[in-house]
């Protein structure tokens, strides 16, 4: 009865939330859809101690524990993140229906090896199957891989991420994944896969914050009804600042906090409801439980139009993107 309770409390703080989604196309289960943001589990230090956010599996299980009590029900993990386990253990005590897990393959490793990883995955995390499997890089080639299309000596990349994406239309048949997609993968990298005539990715999750945009690329990805996903929606601040070489972090830029004392909301808020007016998919990512419940309410309020066109033209770093620049896969 207490476990019970405690279910439809949590159900309720969802509902309360008022968290919004969006209906995933192409290769996903017929009217499907993804909740608006979710947790970013992806940790930028090696170590623990430092300023940027170290996780592992024991930080991870307690940070999608907080989010789950917070009234979130999104979770975004990988293979190398380092915290799949974690994720099994930190969403106890919720319906699996209630949740939408995302996970990630590594890119590029073959038909067969795609499959047997995603077998992998459902093991660590204790699940029969994922909401969402992504191939999480368009390259690079990879030594050692059992398909001949993916061997660095004999193939293109371009032939390696389409019998890549062979293998997810598999496990999607199969089941283990409710939808699949992509993650850093630019127009060229999709038009490898359109050009298959097969299944086309549910999701593309790529950068997106005010200091890196690629707006071609999210028209691109709504021309072939891609939903578009965001990492870093930040901008990363316990990491970017220092090792990008920036001034300033982008919450911390006069526009954005001028913008969020007038709506009365803080400057994280104004930056992902900037993003979720293009109705880009959002994966914060926190330890700090504050900080998860005013990621969870940025749908009460509007930017206007001009208050948009700001942030969007905020000036750019020099080096303006955190991750590395999957252009230079071919």
């Amino acid at each position: 009865m207490i476990a019970l309770a405690l279910l439809l409390l949590l159900s309720s703080a969802l509902e309360a939330l008022n968290v919004p989604s969006l209906e995933l196309k192409n290769a996903a289960a017929p009217g499907m859809t993804m909740l608006a943001t979710g947790i970013g589990t992806f940790g930028y230090a090696s170590q623990p101690g430092g300023k940027a956010e170290y996780w592992d599996d024991n930080v991870t299980r307690k940070a999608v524990a907080a989010w789950i009590k917070a009234g979130g029900r999104r979770i975004d993990t990988a293979w190398d993140y380092r915290g799949e386990a974690g994720v099994g253990e930190g969403i106890g005590g919720v319906s699996r229906s209630d949740l939408f897990i995302t996970s990630k393959v590594d890119g590029q490793l073959g038909y067969n090896e795609t499959i047997a990883q995603s077998g992998e995955i459902l093991r660590q995390m204790n699940l029969t199957y994922v909401d969402l499997l992504l191939i999480h890089w368009p390259g690079p080639l990879r030594a050692g891989s059992s398909d001949p299309n993916c061997r660095v000596t004999m193939s293109s990349g371009r032939a390696c991420r389409q019998s890549t994406w062979r293998g997810m239309e598999m496990i999607f048949k199969s089941g283990k994944a409710k939808a699949i997609g992509v993650s850093n993968f630019e127009a060229n990298h999709l038009q490898d896969i359109i050009d298959l005539d097969g299944l086309l990715p549910s999701v593309n999750q790529f950068e997106y914050h005010p200091y890196w945009h690629e707006d071609d690329l999210v028209a691109f990805c709504r021309k072939h009804s891609i939903a578009v996903n965001s990492y870093a929606p930040l901008g990363t601040p316990d990491w970017g600042p220092d090792n990008r070489g920036w001034n300033s972090t982008i919450e911390d830029l006069p526009v954005v906090k001028a913008i969020a004392a007038k709506h009365a909301k803080s400057p994280a808020q104004v930056i992902q409801r900037w993003a979720w007016h293009d109705q880009v998919l959002l994966n914060p990512r926190t330890w700090n439980e504050k900080h998860m419940m005013e990621n969870l309410n940025i749908f009460d309020f509007e930017l206007s139009d001009e208050e948009r066109a700001q942030i969007s033209s905020v000036p750019k770093p020099a080096t303006p993107k955190v991750c590395p620049d999957p252009h230079k896969f071919k």
